[in-house]
């Protein structure tokens, strides 16, 4: 493994064979585009000759061995892709873009587009639903609903089975369980995975989102052997890959963009560039903070023993376990800097309302 390091190294220094090569990370010289678009071929070769070749066939260890070491090099993959995704222009953009644009959806845009993704009822059509069964809209639903609103990462909702919706034996309590998941009937040639440790964990489930899952289960997926939850309604009812939920969105979006461009447009600060499955699990996080800090801060025996830094604290904590975060992620302090950032705002508006109108 320790070669694709020294090819990024080998890459970044113009294609230098020496000794002592050092990472440049800013190398005026290179064209980090190139870079990312070589690295991306090299790992989509090697995964091939992984799925290729890393199997009992041709390897003499047993099955569960032979899994264990599969997700250990999937999980480095990942992280060294995280890695060189940084060199991209995309990547590049974003970060110019951070501190003006947060790329999550407004309370009214949520509110929006939840009447777009809603599904038919009855006789109760919904005419700006871009899919034309309920079979398709209420499964559709599903999954923006579980990311806008429980968090879930696109490989974590791809990982889910119908095994996970469970209830709890003595209450009306219900679960959602975030694990990876071992099914035969898995056929994607990119399989999802677990991020880190801190992504399996248990989410509670809202008692009428239960019943949704439920429906969708007992009602539309019932027709073959796989235990995975979401996959294509039309045989051979494969699961659903990266890919087909990036089409799910791209037509969710374009319907979205048809009937609210003014969310789309750059000339105001709040638009987005596109709704994708991480904008959903921006917007979870975000207002799910703002919710917790809320909370804290109007209820007596917090705002008595902990100052704001600690509630603040409090609430993060509560956004990484949520959301899988590892402890040394700095994602739960970027949405921390918003909400601070959008606070602040907000007092210093009021500051100058109050002083014009004295």
């Amino acid at each position: 493994m320790n070669e694709i390091d020294n090819f990024i190294v080998f890459l970044e220094n113009n294609k230098k064979l020496e000794v002592n090569l050092i990472r440049l990370r800013s190398n005026i010289d290179v064209n980090y585009m190139t870079i990312t678009q070589r690295l991306r071929s090299l790992f989509k070769y090697f995964i091939y000759l992984l799925d290729e070749y890393w199997n009992v066939r041709y390897q003499d260890i047993t099955i569960k061995e032979l899994t264990n070491r599969r997700k250990k090099i999937d999980l480095f993959l990942l992280n060294k892709k995280r890695n060189f995704s940084k060199f991209s222009k995309r990547s590049i953009t974003v970060k110019s873009e951070i501190n003006h644009s947060f790329k999550s959806l407004t309370n009214e845009m949520a509110v929006m587009l939840y009447k777009i993704i809603r599904p038919d009822q009855g006789t109760n059509i919904n005419p700006d639903n871009p899919f034309s069964t309920k079979s398709h809209q209420l499964r559709n639903f599903l999954i923006v609903h579980l990311m806008m609103n429980y968090g879930l990462r696109v490989g974590e909702l791809m990982l889910l089975t119908k095994r996970s919706i469970k209830k709890s034996l003595n209450s009306d309590s219900y679960s959602l369980i975030i694990t990876n998941t071992d099914d035969e009937h898995d056929s994607r040639q990119r399989k999802p995975s677990i991020q880190n440790e801190q992504s399996y964990r248990v989410i509670k489930l809202d008692s009428m989102d239960y019943k949704f899952l439920r429906l969708y289960i007992e009602k539309i997926r019932n027709f073959n052997d796989s235990d995975i939850l979401f996959t294509s309604l039309r045989p051979p009812y494969s699961p659903l890959s990266y890919s087909s939920i990036n089409a799910i969105f791209n037509m969710i979006e374009q319907a979205f963009r048809t009937l609210h461009p003014i969310y789309f447009d750059d000339i105001n600060i709040d638009s987005i560039q596109k709704l994708t499955p991480h904008v959903c699990r921006h917007t979870w996080a975000y207002m799910t903070l703002a919710f917790a800090v809320k909370k804290y801060r109007n209820d007596s025996k917090y705002t008595l023993n902990q100052s704001n830094d600690e509630i603040m604290q409090k609430a993060l904590e509560d956004l990484r376990v949520l959301g899988g975060w590892s402890a040394n992620s700095i994602m739960p302090n970027y949405y921390a800097k918003r909400f601070i950032v959008d606070s602040a705002n907000f007092i210093n508006l009021q500051r100058i309302s109050q002083e014009l109108w004295e």
